[in-house]
């Protein structure tokens, strides 16, 4: 069975993942996307209808309906890219984009919704959502069966309306509302937190790592800075509510920051914490795949706590994709720092990318390595 052809009832389309790997084994959809679309299509919305899409993770939901006004909502700016390059690719309508740090606005005919592991985004967008639908059997929601307990379908409780899961289909279940409740409530997301060993105030909106503490990982990186060169141009790869990028800061305040993530709302708090935390600094910050899209100075350090995981997909592919563009970006003699868990094997990773790689720091859980070019 081909990798890349989604069947639906509204067409066949190809469909790629981001990053883009050769030889790759994993599809640009799963179940829970197609038990969606059959969903919608036994009851279709009038032509021409305003649709919101809700976390489409590569593109799929947004492909098949393209013959109407899609509204993509999501925290993903690489599920945003893949949504408009699978639309492309296949002749149909790019979706409107929509930062999850954005609030949908208007009337939807529908909404479709792809659950998120995290509970706390999941509140905040569902609050949200309450806000926009005046009917129940406007909206469903679709997730792998594995994904699905109480503790989910209390979220949807508390946050929607009553709501109930239909039976599994190939391992997918979806969950329709039968009431909503009458006046929602909406939550500020925001979590801050101290870090006094640091003399560092943090805050996270509800889709960051690491919500409310700081991170074992990005912690020994830290204490491993006296160690790195110092930078002129600086950048906190992954940077999730900035840790990495400020600590380094209050290290080599002449340095001009760079910030990059995908989350939109990881770039927002790192956005905020950066104000909070240091002042008169040159910070630039950039939601986007990786390092794509940066066209300024050659950077002399990048520092990455990497992801080891792409929603339920768990793999190295995203810290490959890390690797490579920090080598295209950094200067002759730029160092690239990274933190991971030992057996994750970026040692090895980064030897074949740079052709040096040295242990700078470790416990008995990570290493902190580094690289030159």
């Amino acid at each position: 069975m081909s990798t890349t052809f989604l069947d639906t009832p509204f067409g066949g389309f190809e469909l790629q993942r981001r990053p883009r790997r050769r030889n790759e084994v994993l599809q640009a959809w799963d179940a829970a996307d197609r038990y969606l679309l059959n969903a919608i299509a036994e009851a279709p919305p009038a032509p021409g209808s305003r649709l919101l899409l809700v976390n489409d993770q590569f593109g799929a939901l947004a492909v098949a309906r393209a013959d109407y006004e899609c509204v993509s909502w999501s925290d993903s700016a690489v599920a945003h890219l893949a949504a408009s390059e699978n639309c492309s690719a296949n002749g149909r309508r790019s979706p409107q984009i929509l930062s999850s740090c954005e609030r949908p606005e208007g009337d939807f005919a529908a909404v479709l919704y792809r659950l998120p592991r995290n509970h706390s985004y999941m509140r905040f967008q569902l609050q949200q959502i309450s806000t926009l639908i005046a009917r129940p059997e406007a909206f469903v929601a679709a997730t792998m069966a594995k994904y699905l307990d109480a503790p989910t379908m209390a979220v949807f409780s508390n946050s929607l309306g009553e709501a109930a899961a239909s039976l599994a289909w190939k391992k997918a279940r979806l969950i329709r509302l039968q009431q909503l409740h009458g006046e929602p409530a909406i939550d500020d997301d925001w979590l801050s937190f101290q870090c006094p060993e640091l003399e560092i105030s943090l805050g996270n909106r509800a889709n960051v790592f690491s919500r409310a503490k700081l991170d074992r990982g990005s912690r020994l990186l830290i204490s491993a800075l006296d160690k790195l060169n110092p930078p002129e141009h600086l950048a906190d790869l992954g940077c999730g509510n900035g840790l990495l990028g400020i600590a380094a800061a209050r290290r080599w305040p002449a340095a001009a920051l760079h910030f990059f993530d995908e989350s939109y709302m990881a770039v927002d708090s790192a956005r905020r914490n950066v104000a909070n935390n240091l002042s008169a600094v040159d910070a630039n910050f950039y939601a986007t795949d990786c390092l794509q899209g940066y066209t300024g100075a050659p950077l002399d350090l990048v520092l990455c706590n990497p992801p080891f995981h792409q929603e339920q997909q768990i793999g190295d592919h995203i810290a490959r994709q890390m690797f490579i563009d920090s080598y295209r970006q950094l200067r002759p003699g730029g160092q690239l720092c990274v933190v991971g868990n030992r057996h994750l094997g970026y040692h090895t990773i980064l030897k074949k990318r740079f052709g040096n790689c040295q242990v700078i720091h470790s416990d008995a859980k990570f290493v902190v390595l580094l690289a030159e070019k």
